[in-house]
């Protein structure tokens, strides 16, 4: 074989390699962890729409879509536009408290709960909303599982979410080892960076929850008005 062929062979492999590397599995599992946190990093504020289903007291629960609101440091705000409810949690201010306004109960006045008081109904707290949890559990999960044989997590394929390319990785934990679910699977923006969906499934094959955060939105420019009760633009008629 002469050289120019081998020179032309070499080169048709290369190409089929690059592109089979840039239309199929994404970097490895740590390197995309990385990335992902340096993202989470640069981000400041977001908006999307939260899509949630969660198994609370054996039942599982899909709740009503809302618009979801995060800034920097633990600024949380959720509007379930169906209902006319709004959630404010903002750490620091409030009493820590989470203040709720709107909807039959509290339409002319607001509340202010502790966050855990969701968990009658919910499996997390509205601090546990932000996609940096997703990026907590994926890290432990993984930095676990490094040293365990009968643990795994794998690139599975690429999928349209919306109208957003994402990777999905898909986990699969043995049971009693404190992993947070048997099979996890996640979502990755291949463009942000950054987790949009998780769906975590029991050891008997039970949903857990799942949490997709639609439309996708970062650094948008939030303020303190955004998360404040007495905001005119809000639907805290009464401020707490």
């Amino acid at each position: 074989m002469n050289r120019t062929v081998l020179s032309g062979i070499l080169f048709l492999v290369s190409m089929v390699t690059s592109l089979i590397s840039s239309a199929g599995e994404p970097l490895s599992v740590g390197e995309i962890l990385k990335k992902c946190k340096a993202s989470y990093a640069r981000v400041n504020d977001y908006t999307c729409l939260l899509h949630r289903k969660d198994l609370v007291n054996g039942v599982l629960k899909e709740h009503a879509t809302v618009l979801f609101k995060f800034k920097r440091p633990s600024r949380f705000y959720m509007r379930w536009p169906k209902d006319k409810i709004e959630a404010i949690y903002a750490d620091g201010k409030y009493n820590n408290k989470m203040v709720i306004h709107g909807g039959l109960l509290f339409k002319f006045m607001s509340i202010a709960v502790k966050p855990e008081a969701a968990l009658k109904y919910n499996r997390h707290t509205i601090r546990e909303a932000d996609i940096g949890h997703i990026l907590t559990l994926f890290e432990t999960n993984y930095v676990k599982s490094r040293t365990d044989p009968d643990a795994t997590i794998l690139f599975e394929d690429e999928e349209m979410l919306g109208n957003r390319n994402t990777w999905r990785f898909k986990a699969v934990f043995p049971a009693d080892r404190d992993y947070y679910g048997h099979v996890i699977t996640i979502h990755i923006d291949k463009e942000l960076f950054l987790p949009i969906k998780i769906v975590v499934y029991g050891w008997k094959g039970e949903l857990f929850e799942q949490y997709y955060y639609e439309d996708l939105k970062v650094n948008v420019g939030l303020t303190e008005e955004d998360f404040n009760v007495n905001n005119s633009k809000s639907l805290f008629k009464v401020g707490y």
